[in-house]
């Protein structure tokens, strides 16, 4: 990418953010929505922070704006539920900050050399990161916005689904994962991996099928459930997504359901949850015959995160390697909200299983 191109995807990534957050009070700025998601103006300044740190004290060398935003804004020094007890910065002092780290940014764009054979630098990738990060970020407020029943984005929701039945993907060789040089490093290296054919449903599930599945008694019929599934679905009282109301449109995904509830629904169906490997297989063979591949919501695979034969942290262990090990469950696809930048077909999403504030859905799949 050329220095105007990143110029660009940074303002695009920009614009997202404030558009979210324009509307909004210092109240609603400050405010800690819930546990599971921080403050709105730490999710803004953090954005400036990130920034700060890769673009311009790592790549051009300049000190800290504070040494305190180490720590207040380090993802992993406090958890979601501590930071609205952290002295932050202000709405306006956040905003502030992030503007002036972006007007530096600009300025540095055009001197940077894009083909010094820095890996970090090599198609402007350190560039590409974090916009990325920006747009993940954006998505994280999005979710806040709709825990809170406060106004967000435009569609305020998931397109509907209008096709039905499966389709058989046949088995053989093909490729998982990337070698963009912008791809980040758990999509890499790209490797052939053997698939066994398979059958994958063209429609997600929708709220009208959920309901079946709830109105079945789904939720309480303990032998569609994973033993862990069942333990948090007794310990929380789960019986119906979260968000989930009669305004639900029928023919819409369903969405905000967790990874244990998307499993016990598939087991009710017949049918299985895919291998992300699967996912990504049919996305890149049989996308035209999927709907909503991407652009509606994230879909819940069976596999576990972890890192792909050869895998190599960068540019740092914390994106990917700290949540390798099993915990994790990987989601593919894209939101209505995801950026298409970000919802690629080999992007892998993770979160723990039961996380349902996402915008997280399901796709089923079966053996062929």
């Amino acid at each position: 990418m050329s220095p105007s191109e990143l110029v660009v995807a940074l303002e695009r990534a920009r614009r997202r953010t404030e558009d979210l957050l324009e509307p909004l009070s210092d109240e609603q700025l400050t405010r800690q929505i819930s546990p599971l998601q921080s403050p709105l103006v730490w999710d803004l300044a953090h954005i400036g922070h990130f920034e700060e740190l890769w673009l311009l004290r790592c790549v051009s060398g300049r000190g800290a704006v504070s040494s305190e935003y180490d720590d207040l804004y380090d993802s992993f020094a406090h958890a979601r539920g501590e930071r609205g007890r952290l002295p932050l910065l202000s709405p306006q002092a956040a905003r502030a900050y992030v503007r002036d780290v972006r007007e530096a940014v600009l300025a540095l764009l055009p001197d940077l050399s894009l083909d010094n054979g820095d890996p970090l630098l090599q198609r402007g990738f350190i560039v590409w990161m974090v916009v990325q990060h920006e747009l993940q970020h954006a998505e994280t407020m999005a979710q806040t916005l709709a825990l809170a029943g406060l106004a967000g984005p435009e569609p305020p929701g998931p397109p509907e689904v209008s096709t039905t039945n499966g389709v058989t993907v046949p088995g053989g060789p093909f490729t998982l994962g990337s070698a963009d040089p912008w791809a980040y490093d758990n999509e890499r290296p790209a490797h052939v991996v053997e698939v066994p054919p398979f059958r994958i449903d063209r429609a997600l599930v929708t709220n009208a099928d959920y309901a079946a599945f709830v109105d079945a008694s789904g939720c309480r019929d303990r032998g569609l459930w994973s033993a862990q599934g069942w333990e948090w679905r007794e310990a929380e009282g789960v019986d119906r997504p979260l968000l989930w109301d009669s305004a639900a449109l029928p023919h819409a995904p369903v969405q905000h359901v967790s990874f244990h509830e998307a499993e016990a629904y598939a087991r009710w169906a017949g049918k299985r949850l895919p291998t992300e490997i699967e996912w990504e297989k049919a996305a890149k063979t049989v996308a035209g015959e999927l709907e909503h591949i991407s652009g509606a919501v994230w879909q819940w695979t069976s596999s576990s995160f972890d890192g792909y034969p050869g895998f190599s942290a960068f540019p740092y262990a914390e994106y990917s390697e700290a949540f390798f090990g099993g915990e994790y469950r990987v989601l593919r696809g894209g939101s209505w909200f995801t950026d298409p930048l970000v919802a690629r077909p080999t992007f892998r999403n993770w979160d723990l299983p039961q996380r349902r504030q996402i915008f997280s859905g399901l796709r089923c799949a079966r053996d062929a």
